[in-house]
């Protein structure tokens, strides 16, 4: 807020994140699980992360995930939020607004109650007032063609195959060095699973972070 004329200073859109934050959750039973979250620098370094197991169904588990992380965060800063879970990115995005405006409750049947999680809604709200948060879904799915199996002698039925010279041996080019950026290491290091479908890979907080 300026000292002179009190207008209130609306950031930039050209503001680059000062730091990346990577919130996962993986369920061991419907109501049980693991939450993670890993902060690092705009240039790569690791922050901070943590994790713990508690109870509650994924979207909980991912909510925790992204309210630790946030509050992890000294002062205010801006922030690029990066996760997998749907249900946390689009409510960020398109469902808070509505909460906030109806003080995180909603008419049920004639009764007013609290929106699902709303204890740890209100959290992120606070920290969203704090912070600069981006927030960006990550999702993979294969969408390459599956290589055709190449049909072996003992498959041709008896029948004579023709095999022509083999090429002269190709000298090995260089081993191409890993990107540091462990973003791009995720990216370029077999995002999409494999398999006979198209299959939506689970990001990892390793895969972003380890080293």
């Amino acid at each position: 807020m300026s000292p002179r004329d009190g207008n209130i200073e609306i950031p930039s859109d050209n503001i680059v994140s000062e730091y990346l934050l990577v919130c996962e959750a993986r369920s061991t039973t419907l109501m049980d699980g693991f939450w993670q979250f890993s902060l690092e620098t705009a240039g790569g370094e690791p922050v901070f992360s943590a994790q713990d197991n508690e109870v509650g169904d994924l979207n909980r588990l991912t909510l925790l995930a992204a309210v630790r992380g946030l509050e992890a965060i000294e002062g205010a800063s801006t922030v690029t939020l990066i996760s997998n879970n749907r249900y946390l990115i689009r409510s960020l995005a398109d469902s808070l607004p509505r909460w906030r405006e109806n003080n995180f409750v909603w008419e049920h049947f004639g009764r007013r109650i609290d929106v699902q999680h709303a204890d740890l809604w209100r959290r992120i709200d606070r920290a969203l007032q704090i912070h600069r948060v981006e927030a960006c879904l990550v999702s993979s799915r294969l969408v390459s063609p599956e290589p055709r199996a190449v049909e072996s002698p003992a498959d041709s039925g008896g029948a004579e195959l023709r095999v022509d010279s083999p090429h002269g041996s190709v000298a090995a080019g260089p081993r191409i060095k890993p990107p540091n950026d462990r973003l791009r290491q995720w990216l370029l290091g077999g995002g999409a699973s494999s398999g006979s479908a198209p299959a939506r890979r689970r990001i990892r907080t390793a895969d972003l972070l380890d080293s």
